[in-house]
């Protein structure tokens, strides 16, 4: 078998500068002897990078380093994520309360107990047995709260960036402020369906609400884009979950809307943008 030498055509040189051609040589022959073979030693090399060489990183690293980038994206913004952390935290809520419970001989604590040992499976519905259990551990109480509010950061985050600070914590007048801005802006969809909406609409409802929207659209399709490929991600998702998880998951969803009195407006407001950009690949798990 013969070889040809020439120039390398398939994308940037990958032993132009600043690779070190020298070391990576002196790195193979060490391989080689040590007894491992040419094909071998090149392997290894491309697998392991050249030592302190930041810039050529070997295919592990760089795979490792995948690794790492895929697991943060799905904890930031896969509400897959948020189902498993929510069902942390409310096994770590009831573990306290039973340590709490334990040592207390009354009948109280053991109805209290019993109440425990027959929350349903589904993460959703045990929520929603224990939003009126009165803990008797404070630090239970604080990790339920801790998990009401993961839950209304999350599933309202997911469709308005910019959300999380007003959703930390469940103070009436930052949730008051954001149920207005989705009344306002149903408002606002359905002026501009009837063709009286005005630009000067849009830059009023922005001078109130900017803060909740860091993408600073400049007109109300710009939003309306933004807010439909969120939407519709999100859709997506869920089409791509098992129906099990999908099911706890929207009624997790659900109860927090609920919860925090926007179940209608986030429907007005999912009606609207599916009816104005029905092209977006809504439930569509590869769309």
């Amino acid at each position: 078998m013969g070889y040809r030498y020439g120039e390398y055509h398939d994308g940037p040189d990958p032993l132009a500068p600043p690779y070190d051609v020298r070391a990576a040589l002196d790195e193979m022959g060490d391989a080689i002897l040590s007894g491992s073979t040419p094909v071998h030693a090149l392997r290894d090399l491309l697998k392991r990078g050249l030592p302190g060489a930041e810039d050529r990183r070997g295919l592990d690293d760089m795979l490792r380093e995948v690794r790492r980038r895929r697991r943060e994206l799905r904890e930031r913004g896969r509400l897959d994520g948020t189902l498993d952390r929510a069902r942390s935290l409310l096994d770590k809520a009831i573990g306290q309360e039973r340590g709490e419970l334990f040592p207390d001989p009354s009948d109280d604590a053991r109805l209290r107990e019993a109440t425990l040992d027959n929350l349903p499976d589904d993460t959703a519905s045990a929520i929603q047995e224990l939003s009126s259990y009165e803990w008797r551990s404070a630090a239970a109480r604080q990790t339920f709260e801790e998990l009401r509010g993961l839950l209304r950061r999350e599933v309202l985050d997911a469709q308005f960036k910019g959300m999380r600070d007003a959703l930390a914590n469940p103070d009436p007048a930052a949730m008051e402020r954001v149920r207005q801005m989705m009344s306002d802006l149903n408002d606002m969809l359905e002026r501009d369906a009837q063709g009286a909406h005005t630009q000067s609409d849009f830059d009023s409802f922005m001078s109130k609400y900017e803060d909740m929207f860091p993408e600073r659209p400049r007109t109300l399709e710009e939003l309306v884009d933004i807010l439909a490929r969120r939407a519709a991600a999100t859709q997506r998702m869920l089409a791509s979950l098992t129906p099990r998880q999908r099911e706890e998951l929207n009624n997790l969803i659900n109860q927090t809307l609920d919860q925090a009195g926007l179940s209608e407006q986030m429907r007005r407001l999912g009606d609207s943008l599916y009816a104005r950009r029905p092209d977006l690949a809504w439930g569509t798990p590869n769309g």
